[in-house]
């Protein structure tokens, strides 16, 4: 393999949060004649598609003419069959099976990869602990022009029983929800873009947790436009001491849906730095926690909820805010801040112990973006 023009594969982050630094590890060697293969297990079942060639640079240089930072190589699905494997490099398209699959494997790493899927999850684990995902797009380009995907689970990103996940640095839509985790606790999702979750129930949210206590999301941002089919922004299902900060989701045309939301059996958690706008239905939520569970919104703001139908039928709380739980423990709304509101503030009125919340006409926060080597 030759050596000359070495690189590196390399996520270029946002320069607001990272200062526009290099995040490498895996060299990868643009040479010719043959670029050789990448560090993904050229073996691997399905991991090149036909002709396994990588685009040039100039191929992939686009409308700006400057090269990118790393290159990409065509592919079909591809199989985990290891501990500590990476998969890097790869653009893959995968129809009616998931674009990436691991099972039963830890340690494995997925990192620079573009995936577009239709008619499964893009990508799915199980079993996988410590597993490990950095600098990926996922688009599910089965979604319709507008409204429901077919199914609930054309999930972006699927984990079960996987812990200490760690997802970052990602842009995720179309899918029936983005990132959909079952028992895989003290997993970390960090620095993540979704756009338009398509659903249809129980699916819909751009982050669901379902038994998996433990989980940080922290750095994120969603919108749903007037196409989308969302649910909740984050929903914390049966799942205790969940971190959501430092967030931004805008937009909701569900007419249950709510930004955050704490829902089931166990769940608790503190919510802190989040901004939700333009909510069909609310914008936080401890409706469903558990009688027992402790939810703090800390420094939350919510404000140009929407009260009228949006094509799914008219909000069915008439736009109330926050949403506290007339059954259990006082959940804490702390240092929040709304405007514009169409519908009531708090529900119960006496259901936030304490309740401390004030009007004003902030301008909400900076969305996180995302931007990946190979643009």
């Amino acid at each position: 393999m030759s050596s000359s023009r070495a690189r590196k594969f390399c996520l270029l982050a946002s320069a607001s949060l990272f200062g526009g630094s290099l995040a490498c590890d895996v060299d990868v060697y643009l040479g010719r004649p043959d670029p050789g293969p990448l560090a993904t297990d050229a073996g691997a079942p399905g991991t090149l598609g036909a002709g396994g060639q990588a685009d040039t640079p100039e191929a992939q240089a686009g409308a700006s003419g400057v090269a990118p930072a790393c290159l990409l190589r065509a592919s079909g699905p591809v199989v985990a069959t290891r501990d500590g494997q990476v998969i890097s490099g790869l653009s893959i398209v995968a129809k009616g099976e998931p674009a990436i699959r691991v099972a039963g494997f830890s340690k494995v790493r997925i990192e620079n990869v573009r995936i577009d899927h239709e008619g499964a999850a893009g990508i799915l684990f199980t079993d996988a602990p410590d597993l490990k995902i950095d600098g990926v797009s996922v688009e599910h380009s089965g979604a319709p022009v507008s409204g429901q995907n077919p199914s609930s689970t054309l999930n972006n990103i699927e984990g079960h029983d996987s812990p200490r996940a760690s997802i970052s640095n990602v842009y995720l839509t179309g899918g029936s929800a983005g990132i959909y985790l079952v028992q895989s606790p003290d997993s970390l999702i960090s620095n993540a873009v979704g756009k338009n979750m398509r659903g249809p129930a129980p699916r819909g949210q751009f982050v669901q947790l379902n038994g998996s206590n433990g989980v940080s999301i922290q750095d994120f941002y969603v919108e749903n436009d007037a196409s989308s089919w969302p649910s909740a922004g984050v929903d914390v299902y049966n799942s205790h001491d969940a971190h959501i900060a430092r967030g931004l989701i805008d937009g909701n045309n569900d007419p249950s849906g709510v930004g955050v939301v704490f829902n089931g059996g166990s769940s608790s958690g503190v919510v802190d730095d989040v901004d939700a706008v333009h909510m069909g239905n609310g914008c936080f939520s401890a409706l469903r926690a558990a009688p027992t569970a402790q939810v703090v919104f800390r420094r939350t703001r919510c404000r140009d909820n929407i009260c009228k139908d949006q094509g799914r039928g008219v909000p069915l709380s008439g736009g109330i805010m926050w949403t506290g739980s007339p059954d259990g423990t006082a959940p804490r709304l702390e240092q929040s801040s709304y405007f514009d509101a169409c519908g009531p503030l708090t529900w119960p009125t006496d259901g936030f112990m304490p309740s401390e919340l004030t009007e004003e006409d902030f301008t909400v926060r900076q969305p996180v973006s995302v931007r990946f080597c190979w643009e």
